[in-house]
């Protein structure tokens, strides 16, 4: 897996839970790890604990029982890396004192109340504890013990049986085992959770590739509900979104349809009328005015029907289609350039999308003279520019001139028959599939035009 692709599988919802899922994973092994080994360690001082026990009130019987000869072997036999004993005339009594293990001593010896017991219950900061005397005893097995019980129990003879009892610490460990087991619990987790994420967000993908259909006018079949019960939900209301919406762009394509057409009676009724007027200004002013009204009316027709015909949406080469008109422009003596370009393939309305550059072309040799296109790509999208060298369109009005029967007599010459639709319908046209219209002026001179059109 590429940088890339790892970058994207991350940036899912898929990848960042099956993250989050692992790392909490990791965390919870951590913490169960950390607290078994704590309990371990507690369980085992309590078992040590008793066992040391055990073997202090074993030794105290024997070294009573046995003659002073013996005691330097008995204790030499008794010694181990965990427990260290010596003989000494007296005995230093600890601080704490550890009641409950010194009863436990005196009723398991049956001891006399003379005979004094000091035992106190201690847990070091990890560092052994021993005295250096005590370690030469042991040079061998270098180990790192916490002090669990230390002090004295007084013999029979006066003298004081002293210890010191030390426990194991071993140092924290992974074994292939623990390793291995939880490779495999977090594969099967990883497995489970893509199994289970991909089924959830596999009718999300489809929505989002609808949605995209639906924004550049593609209505498709209505997405199968499935799923959870929340993404389900959300299926339903977009189904039901865009039957609406369509319902809503048709009715509103039939009713400025019907507009448009019932206007021409009236229209037709005040041209006549216009016939038995006097010859003057005033008539020819009324006709004008009618005329332009006739054709505002004609150019609306004529896009609601057009737009109203749901063209199929099919491959067709930009390049080729610029081409073809560009050389129609030119072959009417206008000047007209097109940059080479390689074939691109885009999924569109053939109809629609000519007529929204023709538009555009139209404008550009009317008010510009000459005319320069090119066409470049991106992964994610392709740009047409077309650039006129005119006057250009003063900052403050490029937008006002996308609004319908909108003309800027002031900023260029307006010929006969311009009614200001041309780029309104242009930009309906581009929004229909998705794209974008810019315009903006050339930093040396001109309207630049740009179309932004999604792979």
């Amino acid at each position: 897996m590429g940088i890339k692709q790892l970058r994207y599988w991350l940036g899912s919802l898929t990848g960042q839970i099956i993250m989050v899922a692992l790392f909490a994973l990791v965390l919870i092994q951590l913490i169960g790890i950390q607290i078994y080994r704590l309990e371990r360690e507690e369980t085992l001082g309590q078992v040590n604990s008793r066992f040391t026990l055990q073997r202090l009130i074993s030794v105290t019987r024997l070294l009573n029982q046995s003659p002073l000869a013996l005691h330097d072997e008995i204790l030499r036999a008794s010694r181990s890396e965990t427990l260290h004993l010596r003989i000494n005339d007296h005995v230093i009594a600890p601080e704490q004192h550890s009641e409950r293990f010194e009863h436990i001593v005196r009723s398991k010896l049956i001891y006399p109340e003379q005979l004094a017991i000091y035992i106190s219950a201690e847990r070091s900061n990890g560092k052994d504890s021993r005295s250096p005397r005590d370690l030469s005893h042991h040079r061998h097995s270098p180990i790192r013990a916490d002090v669990r019980l230390q002090g004295g129990i007084e013999l029979e003879d006066g003298r004081w049986l002293s210890f010191t009892s030390l426990s194991d610490r071993e140092p924290p460990s992974w074994s292939i085992k623990a390793v291995l087991s939880f490779v495999v619990l977090a594969a099967l987790l990883a497995g489970l959770m893509i199994w289970l994420l991909q089924r959830t967000t596999r009718p999300l993908k489809k929505l989002a590739k609808q949605a995209e259909r639906l924004g550049r006018g593609d209505k498709g079949d209505p997405i199968t509900e499935s799923g959870p019960r929340e993404i389900r939900d959300t299926l339903t209301a977009f189904n039901r979104m865009q039957d609406r919406l369509d319902r809503f762009i048709s009715d509103r394509t039939r009713m400025l349809a019907a507009i448009s057409h019932d206007l021409r009676t009236p229209i037709t009724t005040l041209q006549l009328r216009c016939e038995f007027l006097p010859e003057g200004e005033d008539k020819q002013k009324i006709q004008q005015n009618l005329k332009r009204m006739e054709q505002m009316l004609n150019a609306t027709l004529q896009f609601a029907r057009e737009d109203g015909l749901s063209e199929p949406i099919k491959n067709l080469d930009l390049p080729s289609l610029l081409q073809s008109l560009c050389d129609d422009l030119q072959d009417n003596g206008h000047d007209v350039t097109l940059a080479e370009q390689d074939t691109v393939l885009y999924r569109g309305r053939p109809t629609a999308l000519r007529r929204a550059l023709q538009n555009l072309l139209d404008n550009g040799v009317k008010y510009g003279g000459k005319v320069d296109v090119s066409l470049t790509t991106t992964p994610e999208q392709i740009q047409i520019q077309i650039r006129d060298f005119g006057p250009g369109i003063p900052d403050a009005q490029q937008e006002e001139v996308f609004k319908p029967f909108t003309r800027l007599d002031s900023a260029r010459n307006v010929e006969d028959g311009s009614i200001g639709l041309g780029l309104a319908i242009a930009r309906t046209l581009i929004h229909q599939h998705g794209g974008q219209l810019l315009l903006s002026n050339h930093p040396q001179g001109g309207l630049w035009v740009q179309i932004l059109l999604p792979r």
